[in-house]
């Protein structure tokens, strides 16, 4: 006996998403994403240097697990200080 074709493989569903539907506080605007992210930082941190910060801030909002992230969340990571390296 044969199996039917449909039966050989694992059947699998495709999970969808939704941020208007989770509890994620998302914000749908990048630039706002930014400027929030920026202000942050130079908040935590005022020596810090604006050009660098949005620089750094721009780069990350193009990588899907940053800008899930609140952005003052990610602000507060940036501005933690750097530790020295273990030796």
């Amino acid at each position: 006996m044969t199996l039917p074709v449909e039966d050989h493989f694992e059947k699998t569903f495709r999970l969808v998403c939704r941020l208007d539907d989770s509890e994620i506080d998302y914000v749908r605007d990048t630039a706002e994403w930014i400027a929030r992210c920026v202000n942050r930082v130079l908040a935590l941190d005022p020596c810090a240097n604006a050009d660098e910060v949005t620089a750094l801030v721009l780069d990350m909002s193009a990588r899907g697990r940053w800008r899930l992230m609140k952005p003052e969340i990610v602000g507060d990571q940036l501005a933690l200080p750097i530790a020295p390296p273990a030796q």
